[in-house]
């Protein structure tokens, strides 16, 4: 039985909780029309920034609870949490105990209440799962290290990492012997080929799932096996049959951050979905589409909606049937505020574009309120402005002179209707009150209108069709069919009917 009823979630969140219903000039927002399945808009949170409920500067899992009613309106019905496991780091990715809860952002109950709380909001939960590696004070390591520098081949715990007693690539010191770190010294790489170590993993997996989550984000896929894909991407495969043993809808979703080819080779693992990286950062597909639209010279727009619609093809081809995984920007880039250049406009622009791709967009806190970070690790990591009273959060090595609010606190933009937060709810809530949208396959339909790309996006027999003005200017659109459902538009309003269409610049209507 599945765990979210969402047809009740759709009842309680049709006419919105608490929130300023925006639709861009078109009234309130179309009701939800959730489908009981593996798609969703998920929202990425590191707890230790998020919020602080109990004022000792540190966000944790009690304060992930109490802003869930924030996550769920806005439009959000899965959250991945990162690493909340007991580590040595700010950052999570070294584990030392896999089935503990990190005491910083709370207790194991805390968790159990998280999720608790979530479920019942129709809000779906999945967590980093950290396999690659693990942290050097990890008891395993602790004792494989101790037999590799005695020669003890036959402790249990030698065949866990993998040694050397020369050095190799990818191999670091420890003491009298090599081990194989990818990644740093304080996060060896597991031996994944140790029938031991997989038993292990199996059981930490049983744990979570037994817990209730409904799935995991898998870190560094493509370095299980390092230099060799075809190995990673099997593994990928294996920690998806062992997720489904406990829960047949688990939900799997990989970090590949690699080209498109070796991202649709790791689709053949059988895991849900890999992220698209080709569809953020500076020279993603995204930022491509954003700036030709916004370059001066004419035919720019024209060449913008032949963009856009070729990567919207190539997301869901990519995906090779299963769940794409496009997002703007995550933990590890750039906060898409900063590629946008600041620019409100491009913004609000780049994740309406985002939205109109099949599959489960994620979004990394903050974006939707325009936070910035600079190219220092945790410096992509500090806390969520709730208020312009809430004093933020630094995780250790963050600077607290550079400047990461540029625009309003969540309390502002909430009751602003032309915010960017706003219209990120708008776009959410479009996903999700039209099927087709989140799950449809994209065919393009004649339009003479320059600059203007109208696009038919079809799901189980029902479709809706797109129009996105990628002009500077207002433009008519005439000839297609279809009643204006829903309209997002950075500034302005969108009016008419399908068969004559007015479009402000940037904006994006849906028909129905």
């Amino acid at each position: 039985m599945k765990r979210i009823i969402r047809a009740i979630t759709t009842l309680l969140l049709g006419a919105s909780l608490f929130l300023p219903l925006v639709g861009c000039g078109e009234g309130k927002l179309p009701e939800e029309n959730l489908v009981d399945d593996a798609y969703d808009n998920y929202y990425e949170i590191f707890v230790y920034s998020f919020y602080d409920s109990d004022g000792n500067g540190t966000g944790d899992l009690k304060g992930v609870t109490q802003k869930l009613d924030y996550v769920r309106d806005m439009g959000y019905t899965g959250i991945w949490l990162m690493p909340i496991n007991p580590t040595g780091s700010y950052h999570g990715y070294d584990v030392t105990d896999y089935k503990g809860i990190n005491p910083k952002l709370g207790t194991m109950e805390d968790f159990e209440e998280l999720l608790s709380a979530a479920h019942e909001k129709g809000i779906k939960v999945i967590i980093d799962l950290v396999v690659n590696h693990t942290s050097n004070n990890h008891p395993w390591f602790k004792a494989a290290l101790a037999a590799a520098q005695t020669g003890d081949t036959q402790n249990p715990y030698f065949d866990y990492y993998n040694f050397s007693t020369s050095q190799k690539d990818g191999y670091r010191r420890y003491g009298s012997v090599f081990a194989e770190a990818q990644f740093a010294d304080s996060m060896p790489d597991l031996n994944l080929d140790c029938e031991d170590v997989r038993k292990e993993l199996s059981d930490v997996i049983g744990f979570w799932m037994e817990k209730g989550v409904d799935g995991f984000r898998l870190d560094a896929v493509r370095y299980y096996y390092f230099g060799d894909a075809a190995k990673s991407a099997a593994f990928t495969g294996w920690i998806k049959e062992e997720a489904v043993k406990h829960n047949p809808d688990a939900y799997i979703v990989g970090e590949d951050w690699a080209a498109a080819s070796e991202i649709e080779q790791f689709y053949g693992s059988g895991a849900d979905s890999f992220f698209c990286f080709p569809t953020q950062g500076s020279n993603g597909y995204i930022n491509q589409v954003v700036s030709e639209a916004m370059r001066p010279l004419e035919p720019a727009p024209d060449v913008a909606a032949d963009r856009f619609f070729s990567s919207m093809r190539t997301v869901e081809s990519m995906a090779k049937g299963h769940i794409p995984a496009p997002f703007l920007c995550n933990h590890d880039t750039a906060r898409i505020a900063g590629v946008m250049l600041r620019d409100e406009t491009r913004i609000k622009f780049a994740y309406g574009l985002l939205s109109l791709y099949s599959g489960n967009t994620f979004t990394y806190y903050g974006d939707e309120i325009g936070m910035l970070g600079s190219n220092n690790d945790p410096e992509k990591r500090v806390g969520m402005r709730w208020s312009e009273s809430t004093a933020a959060i630094y995780p250790p090595g963050a600077s607290s002179t550079f400047t990461y609010y540029v625009f309003d606190s969540v309390e502002e933009q909430l009751a602003d209707k032309d915010s960017i937060l706003n219209y990120y709810r708008a776009c959410n809530r479009a996903r999700n009150a039209f099927p087709a949208l989140m799950r449809g396959t994209a065919e393009r339909l004649p339009c003479d209108t320059s600059g203007v790309l109208a696009v038919k996006k079809t799901y189980n027999g029902t479709s809706v069709t797109v129009v996105v003005n990628f002009s500077s200017e207002k433009v008519k659109v005439e000839g297609l069919t279809g009643e204006l459902k829903q309209s997002l538009c950075v500034v302005g309003s969108a009016k008419g009917s399908g068969s004559s269409l007015s479009l402000p610049a940037y904006s994006i209507a849906i028909l129905a």
